[in-house]
C-alpha cells in the first residue's frame, strides 16, 4: 500500500510542477484568448479534420455539455462551423473554419515556443533521456487506452 501514496504524491508533485511551468492556470492559455481545454479541443479538431462531438468527448473524457458550450462559442467566433451529417440526423460534423485552422496553427506554435524555451538549456542526452522518461510514463499509464 505504501508504494500507492509514494506514487500518487510524486505524479501530484509533477502535475503541480508541470502546470505551472508551461502556464496551465493562467486564465488564458500562452497569454491567449482560450483555455487549457479550448486549446485541446481544437487540436483535437484540427487533428480529426472533420469530427463529432462524441468524437472530442471520448478523446479528451469532457463533459459533453461543456463542449457543446465551447463549440458553440467557437462557431460564433468564426472558428468551427457545423454540418449536419447526413449519416446520423442527430450529429453534426465540426471542422475548422479557415480562421479556426490559422489559430489553431498559431496556438501550436505558440506550445511549441514555450517547450523549446523549456528545453533550451538540456543537452542531446538530456533530451534522449527526457523522451524516453515521458514514453513510459504513457506505456505504463495509458495501458487502457492501447
Amino acid at each position: 500500500m505504501e508504494i500507492y501514496s509514494k506514487t500518487v504524491n510524486e505524479i501530484r508533485k509533477f502535475n503541480r510542477f508541470y502546470t505551472v511551468t508551461m502556464g496551465f492556470l493562467s486564465s488564458g492559455y500562452l497569454d491567449s484568448d482560450y483555455s487549457i481545454a479550448e486549446t485541446r479541443i481544437l487540436f483535437e479538431i484540427n487533428t480529426h479534420g472533420t469530427c463529432i462531438q462524441s468524437d472530442i468527448v471520448k478523446t479528451l473524457h469532457i463533459d459533453k455539455s461543456y463542449l457543446s458550450r465551447i463549440i458553440q462559442r467557437f462557431c460564433k467566433k468564426g472558428l468551427v462551423e457545423k454540418i449536419k451529417s447526413d449519416d446520423d440526423k442527430r450529429a453534426s460534423k465540426i471542422t475548422l473554419t479557415e480562421a479556426g485552422k490559422m489559430e489553431t496553427t498559431r496556438l501550436i506554435a505558440l506550445t511549441n515556443k514555450k517547450i523549446r524555451s523549456q528545453l533550451a538549456d538540456l543537452s542531446h542526452d538530456e533530451c534522449d533521456e527526457l523522451c524516453k522518461s515521458l514514453n513510459t510514463v504513457i506505456s505504463i499509464l495509458g495501458k487502457e487506452e492501447t
